[in-house]
């Protein structure tokens, strides 16, 4: 993979946040995929059942990416109403109501990149589609205090973590290493393309788990602040909710958070995995001759 593509990739990963921390290798139990059907294609999510083996209170990890096809995203608002909670993500200000966002808020540096990316690709924004109004939906992340100030105990910044992920490509590269490449010409044919959306999304899909790899070891040994300290929290929640009496939940976050909230979930909670489904966040039409 070129440099320049990793870093642009990179961007997309991070604002997307499909971002694992997990081994170099392919994981046994992957939470995103990409798929070849008969005609066309689809980026696909999982859904992860886990159960306690205790109380029999069973848990959903609903994986997430924040630009997906219209229909993905009302499918999961059918499939939420059957969950006694449902604890999502959203780094927000403390006390602001995401249902009542307005359409025309200011955008965040993240946003302004999923955004862009959404419209190159055609596609439809979490933010906007997702009913977060919905009575059984419970905050479980931090605020953006509470982050800010994580990054900066950590000395995170975005850009640090975005020029690490482009340092160790240009490593593996060095070392023969590399994973699978897009040309820049395949990058200008799909650009200049009449049906630039379908073509993009299939080299951007085809990417998301080369995106995996590039971004593999971002928490290094004492974690980070995007995504360990962040699943700390929804886990203090989910711990709470659980004591409340819940027996049907669900954790719907970015599918970067998923591999190590299903590992402290079984290590420490007393859950084990059930079952795994997947859900057509992207379905990909088949690609003009």
């Amino acid at each position: 993979m070129k440099p320049h593509l990793a870093m642009v990739l990179g961007v997309g990963a991070l604002a997307a946040q499909v971002v694992l921390a997990a081994d170099a290798k392919p994981a046994e139990n992957p939470y995103l995929r990409f798929r070849e059907k008969d005609k066309g294609a689809a980026l696909e999510v999982g859904v992860i059942t886990l159960e306690n083996k205790k109380t029999g209170a069973k848990v959903d990890l609903v994986g997430a990416v924040h630009i997906g096809d219209r229909a993905y995203y009302k499918g999961l608002n059918r499939q939420f109403k059957n969950y006694d909670a449902v604890l999502y993500e959203m780094v927000k200000p403390a006390g602001v109501n995401p249902a009542r966002l307005p359409k025309d808020r200011p955008a965040s540096g993240v946003s302004m990149v999923q955004k862009f990316m959404q419209k190159q690709l055609d596609l439809a924004y979490q933010l906007d589609e997702v009913d977060y109004g919905a009575k059984n939906f419970v905050h479980a992340d931090m605020t953006a205090k509470q982050f800010a100030k994580a990054q900066k105990d950590r000395g995170e910044t975005m850009f640090r973590l975005m020029f690490k992920m482009m340092r160790e490509e240009m490593a593996r590269q060095q070392q023969g290493k590399a994973g699978s490449d897009i040309s820049t010409t395949d990058l200008l044919r799909a650009l200049l393309s009449p049906n630039r959306a379908v073509d993009l999304k299939y080299i951007f899909a085809r990417q998301f788990n080369e995106m995996e790899r590039l971004t593999a070891g971002l928490d290094g040994k004492d974690g980070s602040a995007i995504l360990t300290d962040r699943n700390t929290v929804a886990l203090n929640v989910l711990a709470k909710e659980l004591k409340a009496g819940k027996k049907s939940l669900a954790i719907f976050y970015g599918a970067a958070h998923l591999p190590d909230l299903e590992k402290r979930m079984i290590e420490k909670m007393g859950f084990e995995r059930k079952t795994t489904k997947w859900l057509a966040a992207w379905d990909l039409p088949p690609r003009r001759k």
